[in-house]
């Protein structure tokens, strides 16, 4: 099926996703997460582009003009249209490749990230399928990628003719250039993709009842202030406490595989739930904004076949709480009774 005279040709088709509330539900919370219960996913295509420009952090450029789909967020259409276009002009290494093969564009800005790599660009190579011989698969040449990100693909058996790795300093002209469109808007989940690769990726290993506390201690922001005191609270509910930034994807395999209680403030840590066995449980610690925000990781943890718990905590400044938000001090009491004692 598919739209062949625009050189489109569907993947997956769209469909509405309804999740279940989170396990610890207050009537309070409803406004944080009632708006974003149902959405519909996207049809998701394989788009002939042709002929194109692309640069390295994954913007496809035709006749010097930005294609809008491949742009992380659309506010970001004034620097890639100006700016970064003339950069990419006077100072990049222009590279032609080669005009007889096929080449495949999955990535964006944020892919290189740990839980938009797996949420959102690794859903749409499960949908290429056997197509993937067909071409060659270029991705930003970042640590991230060259660790992570080409290990996943071994793991979920993807095999492509070629994977090139495209320098930060290049500028690329493809002639056949194609591109996979989004499976959904950054942060839903299409359930099923989810659950194939959570399927693929656990393979054959065996649940445990190991429970762990993934922290960002060594991260720049939206950290837990007082992590001290809840780290001494965590250890004596039998947690253990796992930094994401040391372990490789197969230590991850093998160390999330056997946890059925996942806990971690909002970030890319939670991201590892993907690597647990169904039915387990993930806890979020996260801030309260009154309205329909950071509510990605419930959506994951339920499309896993999870049970989602989450727990508001106090930020230590009027900052927004996604990106490079603020902190959070866990009132440790109130925790352990509402949460813990819960589970």
């Amino acid at each position: 099926m598919g739209d062949r005279e625009n050189n489109n040709v569907l993947l997956q088709p769209s469909k509405m996703v309804q999740h279940r509330w989170p396990v610890n539900m207050v009537e309070d919370d409803i406004e944080e997460f009632k708006d974003q219960k149902k959405y519909p996913t996207i049809d998701t295509y394989l788009r002939r582009i042709g002929s194109a420009w692309v640069s390295p952090d994954s913007v496809i450029y035709r006749y010097g003009i930005p294609v809008r789909e491949t742009l992380a967020s659309p506010d970001q259409m004034p620097y890639y249209r100006m700016k970064h276009l003339v950069k990419k002009i006077l100072t990049g290494k222009k590279q032609r490749l080669d005009d007889n093969k096929k080449y495949l564009l999955v990535t964006d800005l944020w892919s290189t990230g740990h839980f938009h790599w797996f949420v959102d660009t690794l859903p749409k190579l499960l949908c290429v399928g056997e197509k993937a011989a067909e071409f060659t698969l270029i991705l930003p040449d970042t640590p991230y990628i060259r660790t992570i990100g080409l290990e996943s693909l071994a793991l979920l058996q993807i095999q492509f003719g070629d994977i090139i790795l495209m320098n930060e300093k290049a500028f690329y002209k493809i002639k056949n250039l194609y591109y996979i469109s989004p499976v959904t808007l950054s942060g839903q989940m299409y359930p099923e993709l989810m659950q194939k690769m959570q399927h693929k990726l656990i393979g054959n290993t065996k649940p445990g009842n190991r429970r762990i506390y993934i922290s960002r201690e060594k991260a720049g922001f939206r950290k837990v202030v007082n992590e001290k005191s809840l780290l001494d609270m965590l250890k004596a509910n039998q947690f253990d406490v796992l930094y994401g930034e040391d372990l490789t994807l197969s230590e991850q395999r093998i160390i999330f595989s056997s946890c059925n209680t996942l806990l971690g403030i909002h970030g890319a840590g939670l991201t590892n739930c993907i690597l647990m066995h169904p039915e387990s449980k993930v806890i979020e610690l996260r801030r309260k904004e009154n309205g329909p925000h950071n509510v990605g990781y419930w959506h994951l943890a339920d499309s896993l076949n999870h049970q989602y718990y989450y727990f508001n905590g106090v930020p230590d400044s009027g900052k927004q709480f996604v990106g490079k938000g603020c902190n959070l001090s866990i009132p440790i009491d109130q925790f352990e009774q509402v949460v813990l004692q819960q589970l």
